[in-house]
């Protein structure tokens, strides 16, 4: 073979091999993943601390000039809770599936249908309805004893199976569902172990059903067709104005740490996503300043029944006249005994976003 010809033939290969590289490149370029689907639907499930405006005790009175057209959240005035603000984030707002508009039953009481999807209630449990429906029987003086809306909390099972008969029983791959709850569950214990010490012993089989029940109905959601869920587990029960001082703030932190970790070993498996609720707290309660806090042990906001009396203080009726101080709302981490402010649930909604961008 002549040199002029050597050239050529040696010439030839590499480009064949070149030409087969990039083809290899381009290939790989190719098999690149698609974004995945937008989202088209957001809904959520839960108690107050993802309660969009179910509750509107406005219309509690006799005063109708008074009356709000929403509900309110259990938070400070104006602001908007973790979820919603999630929900924003994917073009999706929340609006309340009912409101519950307190009153007499029959002259104002009632629950009204609205539809959105934000199912959360304050007061929910997870498997627990409130007994009677929210109506309790109240002494009204000129009126006497009668019935009284007061709340709904659906429990979280309760909600779950509104939308499921609201939605064809199905959940597409396009929506994305929001989940937290089991803390109304452990009040409920502690206030039993607050009058009976004894009953302390009883946390871990307390703590077992109550995970087991969180799993079942994240589970029902899987089932109905769920893959983009967020969960966001307990808060550190023990670092609330609640417990923080009281002998029982060593159990509920034991609880919720217990709780949290039987929760999110099931979820790990069926591959949910998990917000760490409980440690946004503790980073938020050792190192305020960092996230933009002043106070992270005390109510931002004062009872308006009995500014005396911390048990009346309740962050549903939290305005701007009730705060202890101005600027509170966005300073202070708590609201009320257990509930955020709107500061807090803008810094908790932000961190969700910035840990599943695109769930």
């Amino acid at each position: 073979m002549t040199n002029k010809k050597l050239h050529v033939a040696v010439l030839a290969v590499a480009m064949t091999v070149l030409l087969s590289a990039c083809n290899d490149e381009g290939t790989e370029a190719r098999v690149v993943p698609p974004p995945p689907p937008a989202v088209t639907k957001v809904v959520s499930f839960g108690d107050s601390l993802s309660d969009v405006g179910t509750y509107n005790p406005t219309t509690a009175d006799a005063d109708p000039t008074n009356d709000t057209p929403t509900g309110l959240t259990f938070s400070t005035k104006p602001g908007m809770t973790w979820n919603a603000l999630v929900a924003i984030h994917f073009g999706q707002p929340l609006r309340p599936n009912r409101q519950v508009r307190f009153g007499v039953v029959g002259n104002g009481g009632e629950i009204l249908e609205l539809g959105g999807l934000g199912y959360a209630e304050g007061g929910a449990r997870i498997e627990e309805d409130a007994p009677n429906g929210g109506v309790v029987m109240r002494t009204i003086p000129n009126v006497g004893t009668v019935p009284v809306q007061m709340a709904t909390s659906r429990s979280i099972r309760s909600q779950i199976d509104a939308y499921l008969a609201e939605h064809g029983n199905t959940i597409d791959s396009q929506t994305l569902v929001l989940i937290q709850g089991g803390a109304n569950d452990f009040f409920a214990f502690l206030g039993q172990v607050a009058q009976d010490p004894s009953l302390a012993g009883t946390a871990p089989a307390v703590i077992a059903a109550t995970a087991t029940a969180m799993v079942n109905q994240i589970s029902r959601l899987k089932a109905a067709g769920a893959n983009r869920i967020i969960y966001a587990n307990l808060p550190d029960l023990g670092l609330t104005p609640q417990f923080r001082a009281t002998p029982l703030a060593g159990l509920a932190t034991q609880i919720t740490d217990a709780y949290n970790a039987a929760v999110a070993d099931a979820l790990n498996a069926l591959g949910v996503h998990i917000f760490d609720t409980a440690g946004f707290l503790r980073q938020v309660v050792q190192s305020p300043a960092s996230f933009g806090f002043t106070n992270v042990t005390t109510p931002a906001c004062t009872s308006l029944t009995d500014p005396s009396d911390p048990t009346s203080l309740s962050a549903l009726v939290c305005l701007p006249t009730t705060l202890v101080a101005p600027g509170a709302d966005l300073t202070y981490l708590f609201a009320d005994a257990v509930h955020p402010t709107a500061g807090a649930h803008t810094v908790w909604g932000q961190q969700v976003i910035a840990a599943f961008p695109t769930p």
